[in-house]
């Protein structure tokens, strides 16, 4: 009850919708059982903070984006927009304010898709996580067959095959049809995880359900129930309604088991039954139930030489490896160029003005053996796209691997990174070249791998000496 001349405590909120807490809000968000939910709806979500950065993408969401949920955690939503190729448009009644509608742009052909956005009031303000719920798109013309090598493919435009890959990997998706399971071998960092996703779209579509299952990531003790699900009450600590494992979600779609190496060897008994017989027991079941879902595993390890070791059973390999596939690491693949184009042409997506690579910038990544492989080139890249306002020069590229524990590629030591612009390209073209003579034996061979004519890299190889 308020005193005489005392205004009353009001709130400010959403019509409709009643205001909580900022930290009630952030700790639904991040509840499995909410992204459980989110999960299930058939309608792309995403959840933006007040930042204007992502905190939640669903199912849906991921597949339309070609981005996963944990590429896009905590990535600022402008990015997020640009990475997945989008232009947001928002419609405004009058006045000038927002009437909750927007539309969604696809850069590559125009398609457009109708957003609708909300507000979820935070600190009893209008302010704070803003939803969109985006319209089912109508579904895309399916992948052409093979590599994805035509601007924006359906994985991203790193998805792009050498020759040798790109013949694998149409075999691979012929052996998904024929419930064949594959295997996907390499280092860490080469794509498998988008190879195995492309492979599912050729073969099942991209309707039907990818469960990518981080092997590393699950505690040996939560193996079998996170895998196989549990029943209500079977265990302290078990979810009331019981819960679903990744091996159950995958039905009728994939199975994605990343990182397979690195799963304990107690429990890989546990995932051998159902590769033999396709049935799972959820914890605290008495029943069995049959899952029908195509396995594909991927992993860096030397599963034979583990075997030898005593670390991984050999009647699981046999189990999962009845298709391999090797997947050449970047500094091995004769597409490095079309590659690097191809993820710059990513990240100019609604850029301007467009990123550009001086010579001696593309010659520095062309020549870097990146043992992180795609992964870092990619991340190399978008870090030139923040630190570069148009064209990248070797001294961000200094700056950015110095940054980090990765091999720096011949001439972009730290004492060249102090100098001059001009003396830094042309000790690091030197170095470049004298490295690609090492490399290829004969000074035509090295000046065809670096896209310059012999003249040139004489005149370059002198210019260096006189100096």
């Amino acid at each position: 009850m308020t005193k005489q001349n005392e205004i009353s405590p009001f709130r400010l909120g959403i019509r409709g919708q009643e205001a909580v807490s900022e930290g009630a809000i952030t700790a639904l968000l991040e509840t499995p059982a909410f992204r459980a939910v989110a999960g299930l709806l058939p309608d792309p979500l995403i959840v933006v903070d007040a930042d204007e950065n992502v905190v939640l993408l669903n199912g849906a969401m991921e597949r339309l984006a070609r981005i996963t949920s944990a590429e896009s955690e905590r990535l600022p939503f402008a990015r997020f927009l640009r990475r997945a190729g989008w232009e947001l448009q928002e419609s405004f009644a009058a006045g000038g304010r927002s009437d909750g509608r927007a539309t969604l742009t696809a850069q590559a052909d125009g398609r457009s898709l109708p957003v609708l956005r909300k507000i979820l009031a935070a600190n009893d303000t209008a302010t704070g996580y803003v939803v969109y719920i985006v319209r089912p798109p109508e579904a895309p013309d399916a992948a052409p067959r093979g590599t994805g090598k035509t601007g924006r493919g359906a994985e991203g435009p790193e998805l792009l095959f050498p020759a040798a890959l790109e013949e694998q990997v149409e075999r691979a998706a012929r052996a998904y049809r024929r419930r064949v399971r594959i295997l996907l071998l390499g280092e860490s960092g080469v794509g498998k995880t988008a190879i195995a996703r492309h492979i599912h779209n050729l073969a099942a579509g991209r309707d039907a359900p990818f469960v990518h299952v981080n092997c590393s990531s699950i505690p040996e003790t939560l193996f079998e129930s996170e895998m196989f699900g549990y029943e209500r009450g079977a265990f302290t600590g078990a979810l009331q309604a019981g819960k679903r494992g990744y091996i159950e979600s995958a039905k009728g779609g994939t199975l994605f088991l990343d990182e397979v190496g690195e799963i304990p060897l107690s429990s890989q008994a546990k995932l051998l039954k159902f590769l033999e017989d396709s049935t799972i027991q959820p914890v605290g079941s008495a029943l069995s139930k049959r899952i029908e879902t195509t396995v594909i595993t991927a992993t860096n390890r030397d599963l034979r030489g583990m075997i030898a070791q005593g670390t991984f059973r050999g009647d699981l390999f046999y189990r999962i490896a009845t298709f391999p596939v090797a997947i050449p690491p970047l500094r091995e693949r004769s597409d490095k160029e079309a590659l690097l184009d191809a993820i710059l042409a990513r990240v100019n997506t609604g850029r301007r003005p467009r990123l550009k690579l001086s010579a001696a910038c593309r010659t520095a990544l062309l020549a870097a053996e990146f043992p992180g492989n795609v992964r870092e080139l990619s991340s190399l890249i978008d870090y030139l796209d923040i630190v570069a306002d148009e064209i990248a020069t070797p001294a961000h590229l200094a700056a950015a691997l110095l940054s980090t524990d990765a091999p720096t590629p011949p001439g972009l030591t730290p004492e060249a990174a102090t100098g001059h612009l001009k003396e830094m390209t042309a000790m690091f073209e030197e170095r470049v070249i004298r490295d690609a003579i090492t490399r290829h034996v004969s000074k035509r061979e090295a000046a065809r791998h670096l896209g310059i004519d012999s003249a040139t890299l004489i005149r370059k190889l002198r210019r260096g000496a006189e100096d």
